[in-house]
């Protein structure tokens, strides 16, 4: 009996301690690092001016974007917003919008699902060099297991990481979600909740702030969990996303490294010098009294020495400014984020820009078909 609750104790202590190693193992820098330029920012608004704004990840080097479906359609009514338009994150992030939101890309709805509140994106003529982020299978996540959430907060800033553990697995209704405490804020809906191995594991969807009795609640956000994402992803026959299984990640990590390259060059072969000839026959051998001629020697003449200049002195130019880090910061509500701060974003506002940026780009796209119709008409003319 003694023995049995050694052994449970230490099974105990074991299980601690690989938490403890598992949080020590994450790095919300080397996430961030990892993630954040698959990270995409959303605005979606009508005619009339109403409009939302959320997060997005990008699943294939095509621009196909993982999202909420509240964050492309009205709340009321259901009803996709006329206009919607994406932005990749800059680099470097400056902290201003003025700065950081100048090219918006034009997005297609391929697919939307109310009741699971997913949607699946298109960008038009998406720029070349996006970087997908890897899905993980969210059934090998374990409760207590640190992710981040990487999203658009008000106050806090664009493109902002905050860290938690994962708190229970559950089923709400019809769909399979983690329950975090990782920070989730009005933005950061549709993001990723990434894992250690920088995966995404989890769409951040919705949080709950009072309950039933309405009495204040916290850390109680939740997201739909990888797996049941990606079946409905694939499900669309848009694009084949397969999952990473951690097992194929922990073969790949413990794969014996290829034994170091010797730097020192093998000895070469031993070659023999070809045997000289022997010295042709002398018609005429000298004596002693015949004295062997001396070459004749050439003298160069020296060059002239080249004329002194001095040194011109080089003009200082001014230090560029320096581009804000990546740095933890405390958020407006005392949580911990990890990003470029901007605790003076607002989202409302900054969609009032986003508008002007939409009607130009609505305005190039027009132009850009009106000339393709001159140029077909001219050759019809031919």
């Amino acid at each position: 009996m003694v023995f049995a609750n050694l052994v449970a104790g230490g099974l105990i202590a074991f299980g601690l301690m690989a938490d403890v190693a598992s949080a020590e193992s994450f790095s919300a820098a080397t996430v961030y690092r990892n993630t954040s330029s698959s990270v995409v920012l959303i605005f979606g608004f009508s005619d009339a001016g109403a409009g939302s704004s959320g997060t997005g990840s990008i699943l294939t080097a095509d621009g196909l974007i993982l999202t909420n479906n509240h964050v492309v359609a009205d709340a009321e009514s259901n009803k996709l917003f006329p206009n919607l338009v994406v932005y990749f994150k800059p680099t470097p992030i400056s902290g201003d919008n003025r700065k950081d939101l100048t090219t918006p890309y034009l997005v297609d709805v391929i697919a939307r699902d109310p009741q699971l509140d997913l949607a699946l994106l298109r960008v038009k003529n998406a720029p070349p060099g996006l970087r997908p982020l890897e899905v993980a299978d969210s059934e090998e996540v374990d409760i207590g297991e640190s992710v981040a959430a990487i999203g658009h907060p008000g106050g806090g800033g664009l493109w902002t990481l905050t860290t938690g553990t994962i708190s229970s697995k559950r089923r709400d209704k019809t769909r399979d979600i983690f329950q975090t405490d990782t920070a989730i804020n009005p933005g950061n809906s549709g993001g990723p909740l990434i894992d250690e191995y920088s995966r995404l594991v989890g769409v951040n969807t919705f949080v709950r702030r009072v309950n039933e009795q309405g009495l204040p609640l916290e850390g109680l956000n939740y997201s739909l969990r990888s797996s049941l994402a990606l079946d409905w992803v694939n499900r669309q026959g848009v694009s084949r996303v397969a999952a990473i299984s951690r097992a194929s990640t922990r073969v790949a990590e413990s794969a014996p490294a290829p034994a170091p390259t010797s730097r020192i060059a093998p000895p070469a072969p031993e070659v023999k010098a070809p045997e000289e000839p022997p010295p042709p026959s002398d018609p005429a051998p000298r004596t002693e009294s015949t004295p062997e001629p001396m070459p004749e020697v050439r003298t160069e003449p020296e060059p002239a020495p080249a004329p002194s200049v001095s040194p011109q002195p080089v003009p200082e130019l001014p230090a560029p400014s320096p581009e804000p880090e990546a740095r933890e910061f405390e958020g407006p509500n005392g949580e911990k984020m990890y990003g470029v701060p901007n605790p003076t974003i607002d989202l409302d506002e900054a969609l009032v820009e986003v508008r002007k940026d939409y009607q130009e780009l609505i305005q190039r796209a027009d132009d850009s078909v009106d000339e393709m119709n001159e140029m077909l008409d001219d050759y019809d003319n031919f």
